[in-house]
Order: C-alpha cells, then sequence, then structure tokens
C-alpha cells in the first residue's frame, strides 16, 4: 500500500476535525483532501519534484499532492545554500522545482523554479489520477547529510515509506486526539509524522520557527507529540520555567539525530515528565530501524541505548569476518522492507553497501542480550592510536556523563609517536579541561582518555544540524596554531 493512502481512512468519522493549525489558519481533514487533489492534478505521475519550503500548510498540501499523484518527492532543505541546493536539483534531474517565498534564496532565486504559493493558488490541470500502488515505484529522493562530505542521493520505493509508516504508527499508537508540534523541519525527519497522524484522524501543529516560547505554549495548549532535536529540548529546559504538570496532553518528547546525554535526559525527564523517547534511523533507512521508549528511557541503564527493531525491520551487527550476528558487537546491519533504498545514479555503491542482502548502516554497535542496540561510532572514523581502537562515539558518551557538559565531538589528529591522537571538543559550563580529562580517565583509562580538550561555546554543524566532525577538528586546529603562533611571540 503507499503510504497516501492511509490519508484517506475514516474520512467519514474525521472530515470535520481539524488537520492543520498553522496561526490563526485551521484547515479540516475534508478541506485538506480537497486541496491536495486539486494540486495532484499539476503533478505528472513518475514526475520528480522538488519542494524547498519552511513548515507551513502550503508545504503539507504539496507535500500530499506530489504523493497523490504518484510523483517522487524530493525534499530540499530551505538552510542549505544555493550552490548546494542547485547541484542537488540537477544530480536529482527534477522536473518540478516548488519554493516558497521564504525559502527563494536557498535555490538562486526564480530561474527554474515555481512559486509554491502561485502553484497552489491554480487550479490543477487534467484528471486527478488513481491511488498510486506500485511498490517499486519511487517515493523519494533524499540527500543525506553530508556531514563527512559530498551528500549522496538516496532513493526510496513506496515500498521502504510503507514500512517506515507501519512502524511509526506502531510506536506511537496515534490517535484522532494527538495534536502533533511540526517544529523540526519538514523537509527531514518531521515529514515522518504527516501521513501516521492525519490518517488516524489527528492533527498537526505548523511552526516555521522553533520559537521557544510559542512552543512552550503549544504544549501547554495540547501538544500530544512533539519531535525535537536533543540541542531544541536543551534550550527549552535552559530558557523556560516550567514542569510536566504544565503539559497533560504530552505522551511522546522525542529526539533523534543525535545522542542525548544521560544527565540531560533525567532533566528532561523531571522537566517534561516520563515521556522522553527516542527513534533511529539513517537516510539510507529511514527513521525507524530502532526505538526507545518512554517506559525504557527510565531505566537509566538504557538510557545509551537507542531501543529495540521495530517489528518489520530485522538488525544484526556484522563482524570483521562477514558473520552476521542477532546479538553482539560489530558494524550495524539492516534488513526488510525499510532498507529497499538505492544510490541515485550509483549501482556501485548501491552493491558495495549490501551484504548478503543486509543494509550496512556503516554505525557500529552493540546489541546485547535483550535486543537493545548501543550505537559505538561509526566504522569510517575510527581512531587507531598506538595500536587501540577508539570510537569516538564512547568517548564522547564518556564526557555527556559529566553533568557539566552539553556537547562534545571527539576527532582524531595526525601524531607522529601515536599515529593519531586523541583530541575532543566540549561545550561545557564550569568545568575545566584538567577535571573533565580526569574524568574520562576514570571512567574509560588513558588509551581512550583524549590528550587535548578544547572549551567551545558552540560546535559547529551543517544545515541539518548535525554536528561537521571535521569542522570541530579544523577549527580546533587552528585555535590551537594560533595560541602556539602566540606563545611564540611573547618568547
Amino acid at each position: 500500500m503507499h503510504p497516501i493512502s492511509a490519508l484517506y481512512e475514516n474520512q467519514g468519522a474525521k472530515r470535520r476535525r481539524p488537520a492543520l493549525f498553522d496561526g490563526d489558519l485551521v484547515i479540516t481533514h475534508s478541506n485538506l483532501i480537497e486541496r491536495v487533489e486539486r494540486a495532484a492534478r499539476g503533478v505528472t505521475p513518475g514526475a520528480r519534484v522538488g519542494l524547498c519550503a519552511g513548515n507551513s500548510w502550503r508545504h503539507v498540501v504539496a507535500y500530499l499532492a506530489i504523493l497523490r499523484a504518484g510523483g517522487a518527492w524530493a525534499p530540499l532543505n530551505p538552510r542549505n545554500g544555493a550552490r548546494l541546493n542547485d547541484e542537488l536539483r540537477a544530480r536529482a534531474k527534477l522536473a518540478l522545482t516548488l519554493c516558497d517565498e521564504g525559502s527563494l534564496d536557498a535555490v538562486g532565486g526564480v530561474a527554474g523554479v515555481t512559486s509554491l504559493e502561485s502553484w497552489l493558488d491554480e487550479d490543477g490541470v487534467g484528471e486527478l489520477p488513481p491511488l498510486p500502488s506500485d511498490p517499486d515505484a519511487v517515493f523519494a529522493i533524499k540527500f543525506t547529510g553530508g556531514s563527512t562530505g559530498r551528500p549522496k542521493g538516496v532513493v526510496q520505493t513506496v515500498r521502504s515509506a510503507a514500512a517506515a509508516m507501519l512502524s511509526m504508527q506502531s510506536f506511537y499508537q496515534f490517535g484522532a486526539d494527538d495534536v502533533n508540534l511540526a517544529v523540526a523541519p519538514l523537509t527531514h525527519g518531521s515529514s515522518h509524522y504527516v501521513i501516521p497522524v492525519l490518517a488516524a484522524g489527528g492533527a498537526h501543529v505548523l511552526m516555521a520557527q522553533p520559537d521557544r516560547a510559542a512552543i512552550i505554549a503549544e504544549l501547554k495548549r495540547g501538544v500530544s507529540v512533539a519531535f525535537m532535536p536533543p540541542t531544541l529540548i536543551h534550550l527549552l529546559m535552559s530558557d523556560a520555567a516550567f514542569s510536566s504538570a504544565d503539559f497533560p496532553a504530552l505522551r511522546h518528547l522525542t529526539y533523534s539525530a543525535a545522542p542525548m546525554a544521560p544527565t540531560a535526559i533525567e532533566k528532561a525527564i523531571s522537566r517534561f515528565g516520563p515521556v522522553i523517547s527516542t527513534v533511529y534511523g539513517q537516510t539510507e533507512a529511514p527513521m525507524t530501524i530502532t526505538a526507545l521508549d518512554a517506559a525504557s528511557m527510565r531505566d537509566p541503564q538504557l538510557r545509551a541505548s537507542v531501543g529495540r527493531a521495530f517489528a518489520r525491520t530485522p538488525i544484526g551487527v556484522m563482524t570483521t569476518d562477514g558473520d552476521v550476528h542477532e546479538r553482539g558487537e560489530g558494524e550495524v546491519v539492516v534488513g526488510g522492507d525499510l532498507a529497499d533504498t538505492s544510490y541515485l545514479d550509483d549501482p556501485d555503491q548501491t552493491s558495495a553497501s549490501r551484504h548478503l542482502g543486509w543494509l550496512k548502516t556503516g554505525d557500529i554497535g552493540r546489541i546485547d542480550d535483550a535486543g537493545f542496540l548501543f550505537l559505538l561510532g561509526r566504522s569510517k572514523e575510527m581512531i587507531i592510536s598506538g595500536g587501540y581502537n577508539i570510537y569516538p562515539a564512547e568517548v564522547e558518551r564518556a564526557l555527556t556523563a559529566h553533568p557539566a557538559v552539553r556537547e562534545v565531538c571527539a576527532f582524531g589528529v595526525a601524531d607522529e609517536i601515536w599515529g593519531e591522537r586523541l583530541e575532543a571538543a566540549v561545550v561545557a559550563e564550569g568545568a575545566d579541561e584538567a577535571l573533565l580529562r580526569a574524568f574520562v580517565r576514570d571512567a574509560l583509562g588513558p588509551v581512550r582518555t583524549p590528550k587535548r580538550l578544547y572549551l567551545l561555546d558552540a560546535l559547529p554543524r551543517n544545515p541539518v544540524g548535525k554536528i561537521v566532525r571535521n569542522d570541530v577538528r579544523a577549527l580546533c586546529l587552528r585555535e590551537a596554531n594560533a595560541v602556539e603562533i602566540e606563545e611564540e611571540r611573547i618568547r
């Protein structure tokens, strides 16, 4: 089943219920379907359509219309530079690019771009095609975050998208009374909530910018589900005075895209209530590889985990000899329909990402006896220092266990003696380098203690919001070089 079919479920019961809240505008479920079907007449079935827009009702309608027509959705991040988005548009061979007025700078202006506002004001031409149903058809063309290099184009089939939707429905158990706060970009993880919530008769509150006061106000007003990066959750706790009693409807505050420090999780549970959950996925296996629910998150021993695999998505770990095991340590591999993806115009890279039918995630992890997955790092980011293998994630996890630490990024630097030496950048409040290094040494021993810590006010991020390890390394090395030059000048 194509995910768009779920939009039409239980139409009689939900037709008059709110579907979208965008400022003062309220769109009901029946009116939403009317707008989607009118817009869908302007999309050729099978066409690749780019969509670059902030969170709004227009974004949702266009997204659903592309899918309703059987088109392939290609999300373009408004936070990307125009040069990058133009490159992605060319690589995806888009037949149409829709862009809202606020995002025109992100696509280099109006040349070759259709105004989203004007497009939705027009009456679509042609007949409305039947609901798409081919599981092998292209659902989306997405580009990876590009945190370590050139973004890769990932082609997701309808089969993969349907698997993700079913897992979302299973995990959240959406109902007609659910209200989802769409504050994370709809061009990314937040899009996975659109159809499942609407299918259940629920509604979305659309927020163009992550205004913290507005977020708290919406949570108090009756939001039941919200998806945010850990940094935003931390900022909410730092800025506002509230307690869990202020959010009677909230049942899921889900973080993803980056780990969250155990101390921050503990604080979030105390402030928001026992509603914190997390999901793990990647562009090649979107959103729903594993999840840790709020009940499991209350166990301090599980907070470093990303949870258990979804019922329809088997996972394993591949050892260096190529064997795949249900338990143990190795590269995380994913099976099932969710992994029915490929790399855009790159069959060799697609083939290299597979092993005996499994998708290789590039993540190193450990699956314990109860089936909980703990991520240890990226296989390409492993540091070999003095003959020892060190994964940055294990060092970062040890540092974030200190209550003063907000964020960490560990990295390797070429060294004549060690081969590579371990260093790390830290965002912390009221802690010095010696104290933090001693803390890590007690937890992990001397081999996995960074030779140097850089105390920064913030860590560099890419337009998707991910910490860019190479940029962190470059920033720290520039800082170290500047200090050495100044010390030499004083001498």
